[in-house]
């Protein structure tokens, strides 16, 4: 990231392009830090010495104590703009996310990859992940350094061999054991796909963990892990511009909904806890919500962003 600050205060980036690389939350610190200086204009004056107004009359004493007020004000600027810089550049948290209908893929500080599912998001610690990158390179000899993330949404990972990854969400978190998963955070539960390796699960609300191997699916559901799944893909459906559901709860599938295609779903008196098997389209959310309600006997009525489900005839 450093190298790409320095390029664009060099000017052979434009803000565009470092947005592009180290993501909009963390360019627009270093853009308001600059501008903040470029504001702040110093005292150019020149206070000189003079000799003779050490023998003046004394209204000429407070005439030479005047320009120590002009360092002392300067001075509380300046370490008021100091404390402002700290402020803004003591968070090291990287985060970057997608938008509404966007899979954005994105490389970690150690060559991992997080492709993000549509609008979901994923942070790390810098300062921690730099330790991480350091040993890796042999530049610290030791640590305890680990690699640890934040996820919001949906996302996939491809995991390079190292230090201690993880993946927390607000329902629980997932070390890495082997290489190539899939998380699904949708705050009644978790749903883990793991495609290559393995990773273990461990939800928050429980003690239970579970190791799952590649070509194993778990889901955490209503304060409990289901029964083990086989997974017969190489890789999320998503990827491919759709959305694949086995044996998934209503409350799931919507959420997914919702994130795909940027609406909000009023679930109404409909029963959520119901399962859903097959494939959606993640274009085209009138086929979507057909294929998803329409076999539940449930109606929905589409309102620009809004979607309102009720129980069909």
């Amino acid at each position: 990231m450093e190298e790409n600050v320095s390029k664009w205060l060099n000017g052979e980036i434009t803000e565009e392009e470092l947005i592009k690389h180290i993501g909009r939350e963390e360019a627009l610190k270093y853009i308001q830090i600059v501008k903040e200086v470029d504001q702040w204009v110093p005292d150019q004056s020149k206070h000189l010495f003079d000799p003779k107004e050490i023998t003046a009359q004394p209204k000429a004493k407070l005439r030479s104590i005047r320009p120590w007020f002009g360092y002392a004000a300067a001075a509380i600027i300046f370490l008021s703009i100091v404390s402002y810089f700290w402020v803004i550049m003591g968070d090291s948290t990287v985060t970057f996310s997608s938008q509404t209908g966007e899979v954005r893929s994105i490389e970690l500080p150690d060559g991992s990859t997080v492709t993000l599912a549509s609008n979901s998001e994923i942070s790390w610690d810098e300062e921690e992940w730099g330790k991480v990158v350091a040993m890796k390179e042999k530049r610290l000899k030791s640590g305890s350094a680990s690699r640890k993330l934040k996820l919001r949404g949906k996302a996939l990972f491809e995991v390079e061999k190292g230090a201690p990854f993880s993946v927390e969400s607000s329902v629980g978190t997932v070390e890495v054991l082997g290489t190539t998963f899939e998380v699904d955070d949708f705050e009644e539960g978790l749903n883990v796909v793991c495609f290559e390796g393995r990773v273990r699960a461990k939800p928050k609300k429980t003690s239970k963990s579970v190791t799952i191997s590649g070509g194993e699916g778990y889901l955490f559901f209503k304060g409990r892990w289901e029964n083990k799944r086989t997974i017969t893909d190489d890789e999320p459906v998503w990827l491919q511009n759709q959305t694949k559901f086995e044996n998934a709860p209503l409350s799931q599938v919507i959420k997914n909904l919702e994130k795909i295609y940027g609406i909000t779903i009023d679930k109404g008196n409909v029963e959520i806890t119901r399962r859903f098997t097959g494939t959606i389209p993640n274009n085209k959310l009138n086929v979507a919500l057909k294929l998803v309600f329409t076999p539940f006997k449930v109606d929905y009525k589409v309102d620009g962003k809004s979607v309102t489900l009720s129980k069909g005839n």
